[in-house]
C-alpha cells in the first residue's frame, strides 16, 4: 500500500507505508543526493586557472608520457608531498593565480615546494630558464625586445659577426 507524501524539499511522492513506518524512507531521495554531493565536493576550484596550473605541475613531474617529463620529473623535479596530494594546500600558499602570471621555481634544480616557488610574468620566467642566455645579467630575449626586434634579434646579430656591444645596444631599423 502507498501513501502520497510531501517531502521537506517540497516534492510529492507515493511511498510504501511499511517503509515510512520502519523509517527506511526519510525523504524523496533529496537527502541521499545532498549527502553524495557533499561527499564528492572537495574545494570547488576545479576548472579554475590555479587548478589547471597545479594539474600541469603534477603532469610535468609524474607523467612519464608527457613530452616535457624529461625536463622535470625525469631529472628529479617533484612536488612536495603536501602539494602533490592536496590541491588546497597549494592553493593556500599561492592563492588564485591571476592571468598573466604563472608558477616559477626560484631554483630550477629544486622541486615545487614552499620557499622555492613564486608567481612570475612570462618575462620573469624567461630570465629564470636553465637554457637562458644572458649578457651582463640580462636575458638576451629581453634585450632583443627592448631594441625593437623579435626574441632572436641579438642572437642572430652575434651569429652574423656583430660585436656583443653593438648587438646589444643598436636599435633595430625595422619599420613597424
Amino acid at each position: 500500500m502507498y501513501l502520497k507524501c510531501r517531502c521537506e524539499c517540497g516534492s510529492e511522492r507515493e511511498i510504501i507505508i511499511k517503509n515510512l513506518k520502519s523509517g527506511q524512507s526519510k525523504s524523496c531521495g533529496c537527502i541521499k543526493k545532498t549527502q553524495l554531493q557533499s561527499r564528492n565536493y572537495r574545494h570547488g576550484k576545479r576548472g579554475t586557472r590555479t587548478y589547471g596550473i597545479w594539474l600541469a605541475m603534477k603532469t610535468r613531474c609524474y607523467n612519464q608520457k608527457f613530452h616535457q617529463y624529461k625536463d622535470y620529473g625525469g631529472r628529479g623535479i617533484i612536488m612536495c608531498e603536501e602539494w602533490k596530494n592536496d590541491f588546497m594546500a597549494f592553493y593556500n600558499h599561492t592563492g588564485e593565480i591571476e592571468k598573466g602570471l604563472s608558477i616559477d621555481r626560484i631554483d630550477n634544480n629544486k622541486g615545487y615546494e614552499p620557499g622555492n616557488v613564486r608567481l612570475a610574468t612570462q618575462e620573469e620566467q624567461c630570465k629564470n630558464k636553465r637554457n637562458n642566455h644572458k649578457i651582463n645579467g640580462e636575458c638576451v630575449t629581453h634585450i632583443s625586445k627592448r631594441l625593437g626586434g623579435g626574441p632572436g634579434l641579438v642572437r642572430k646579430r652575434i651569429e652574423r659577426g656583430w660585436t656583443i656591444e653593438r648587438a646589444i645596444t643598436e636599435k633595430t631599423h625595422a619599420v613597424i
